[in-house]
């Protein structure tokens, strides 16, 4: 399966804590006023960006709109720690954007538990999506699923040049991700806003093909796609 190089995160839409002072601001910019979240969706669709990393509920439904509206079926993955019944009540809702992966939230990933990781693995599979993981812990949870043979394709992981919630440490992270044989999907790329796209970007395709960043605005949607698609261009010229 191929992967987009770049996917719109929803991590502002949802107020996430990384963002420290400004998640409040976030929240309620977002979070409480979904039409500023299918503004966004529809730029990024007309910036020609139409793949999402999708989480949570309330991004669903304004994805789901923004699709509908636009005419698009993009691209998405989807985070989420729901199992059993919440978790397929949350699948039939995705139907209409048809997810390519399902991954198993970092919350599950990273405590080991084999049991509750295949519990969601199995009924991503039934709904026909691609199974895959996210974690907070690069260092210790890559190796962790190879040694395990858990059955995904497609992990999402923290990268970037500062080592920004890259556990347990940037050394063993970036290890684990270079001996890494899975696809990679490099989350909180930018440290949640403390590094510049294009030197940020630079790094993180380095080391991997495919990058989820959330985006708050407009101007900066604009300029971290600039700068992605630069990156990624160079990268390809280098190999």
């Amino acid at each position: 399966m191929d992967l987009p190089p770049i996917l719109l995160g929803c991590s502002p839409f949802i107020g996430a804590g990384q963002f420290g002072a400004k998640a409040y601001y976030y929240y309620q910019k977002f979070y409480l006023q979904p039409k500023n979240m299918v503004k966004l969706f529809k730029k990024s669709f007309d910036l020609g960006v139409k793949s999402i990393q999708l989480l949570s509920d309330r991004p669903v439904d304004a994805l789901i709109e923004a699709s509908r509206t636009a005419g698009v079926n993009p691209f998405v993955i989807y985070s989420t720690d729901l199992s059993g019944v919440g978790l397929r009540r949350t699948l039939e809702r995705l139907r209409s954007l048809e997810p390519e992966v399902i991954a198993v939230h970092a919350g599950i990933a990273d405590s080991f538990d084999v049991n509750e990781i295949m519990k969601r693995i199995d009924i991503v599979r039934e709904y026909g999506s691609i199974a895959g993981i996210a974690t907070h812990r690069p260092g210790t949870t890559l190796p962790w699923i190879k040694e395990k043979r858990i059955p995904v394709e497609v992990i999402l992981a923290p990268l970037n040049p500062i080592g920004y919630c890259m556990e347990p440490d940037f050394e063993t992270s970036m290890k684990a991700i270079r001996e890494c044989s899975h696809k990679i999907v490099a989350i909180k790329p930018l440290a949640a806003g403390r590094l510049a796209p294009r030197e940020a970007l630079n790094f993180v395709y380095s080391y991997v093909d495919n990058v989820a960043v959330g985006i708050a605005s407009g101007e900066e949607m604009k300029e971290t796609y600039d700068a992605a698609d630069i990156a990624f261009k160079e990268r390809k010229v280098r190999e």
